[in-house]
C-alpha cells in the first residue's frame, strides 16, 4: 500500500486564491472546482489570512448594525419621554390650551 504525500502549496498561491475569494466573482465551491482544491482547505486558508470566516463577517456586520440600531432607540425612546413629561408640565399650567 502506498502512502500519498499531502500536498503543498506556497504562501502566495494560497493569498492568491483567498483574494480571488475576496474579490467576490466566484464562490468557494467554484474556485475549489476550478483549482482541484478541496473546500475546506480554501475556506481554513481564508480563516487563516483573516481571522473569520465569510459567514461570521457578515453576522459580525449584522451584530454591530443592531447595537447601533437599539443605541438609535434608546435615545428616540428618551427624547419622546422628556417630551411626553413636557407636554404634561405645560397642559397643567394651562400654557397649551
Amino acid at each position: 500500500m502506498e502512502v500519498q504525500k499531502r500536498k503543498q502549496y506556497s504562501k502566495t498561491y494560497q493569498e492568491d486564491v483567498v483574494n480571488m475569494l475576496k474579490a467576490g466573482n466566484k464562490g468557494v465551491q467554484e474556485i475549489s472546482k476550478d483549482l482541484g482544491i478541496a473546500s475546506t482547505i480554501i475556506y481554513r486558508w481564508y480563516q487563516k489570512r483573516n481571522g473569520k470566516t465569510k459567514a461570521e463577517e457578515k453576522v459580525g456586520d449584522q451584530e454591530k448594525e443592531l447595537r447601533e440600531l437599539r443605541s438609535k432607540l434608546a435615545d428616540v425612546t428618551e427624547e419622546r419621554d422628556i417630551l411626553k413629561k413636557a407636554v404634561s408640565i405645560f397642559s397643567k399650567q394651562g400654557v397649551l390650551k
